[in-house]
């Protein structure tokens, strides 16, 4: 089960809160929204994904996996197959920056997960994503990820 949690851990997030910093581009943030709710309970699943990923995507977790886009988009439909969900998401985006066509979006996220059986493991820690825009539209270029030590 902690293959799936490090697999999925640190998925695009939901929308921030009020004193954080806001996504100033509405197709970006319409995109990072997609990717966040996907993997929700009742999300669309791994396919957005699929569409939203750029080719060259490649994500680093917790400096133990590093993944290119289809080995990720595979454990991802792994996972959603088997009948795991995010039942619940919370977000806090501390960082945004654009120049031109780059955006990269950091946040402090904390998730509970859902499987066939019940509840299982969840994960906080911090995300930094990079996207890029290619052809007006905007693409997951990469994902790195880092977990927070849970406190006893």
């Amino acid at each position: 089960m902690l293959r799936f949690v490090l697999i999925f851990a640190g998925f695009m997030h939901l929308a921030p809160a009020a004193s954080s910093p806001e996504i100033s581009d509405e197709d970006l943030k319409i995109r990072f929204k997609a990717l966040s709710q996907a993997t929700l309970v009742d999300g669309s699943g791994w396919q957005t994904y699929e569409k939203l990923l750029h080719p060259s995507y490649a994500r680093w977790a917790m400096g133990e996996v590093y993944e290119g886009r289809e080995k990720f988009i595979r454990s991802l439909e792994q996972w959603w197959n088997y009948g795991m969900r995010v039942a619940r998401r919370d977000t806090e985006i501390i960082g945004f920056d654009q120049v031109g066509d780059l955006a990269i979006i950091r946040s402090r996220i904390t998730e509970e997960f859902v499987g066939p059986n019940g509840p299982t493991e969840g994960f906080s820690g911090y995300v930094s994503n990079v996207w890029v825009k290619e052809d007006g539209e905007w693409f997951l270029l990469s994902a790195d990820i880092s977990s927070i030590p849970k406190s006893d």
